[in-house]
């Protein structure tokens, strides 16, 4: 027993110090994909937990499935927005088409009143 103890330890020791890859951005998919599997699991745990302020729990499971979908679909809404900077865009001879978001700053006009402006990104043009 001691001596597999030891061995463990060690793989564990050798696992921790081996030395890590880098590891490149994501791409907007991954992204996307990701955030709507995460949502999917967070709709599903809600789901799971308003089962508990239930009558009878077991007459309701669907609320674990509408949990899901509603979640994955606001993650997959997220992920898009989080991953689209405007509306469309032209990035290394191919074109994507997103939500754009909205920016809000605070601005200065002439007479120097500040004021909110708000802007959006309708299209985008790397070179």
């Amino acid at each position: 027993m001691r001596k597999m103890m030891i061995a463990l330890l060690l793989m564990g020791f050798m696992a921790w110090m081996s030395p890590n890859q880098a590891i490149g951005a994501e791409n907007n998919f991954e992204t996307i994909l990701k955030d709507g599997f995460y949502g999917g699991l967070a709709g599903a745990l809600v789901g799971g937990a308003i089962l508990v302020f239930t009558d009878e729990p077991g007459d309701h499971l669907n609320y674990i499935s509408y949990g899901a979908a509603i979640g994955v679909i606001a993650g997959t809404v997220f992920g898009i927005v989080q991953t689209s900077k405007s509306m469309v865009q032209l990035e290394n001879g191919r074109v994507t088409v997103g939500l754009p978001v909205p920016e809000t700053r605070t601005a200065t006009g002439l007479t120097g009143s500040g004021g909110t402006e708000v802007r959006v990104g309708l299209f985008a043009w790397d070179f």
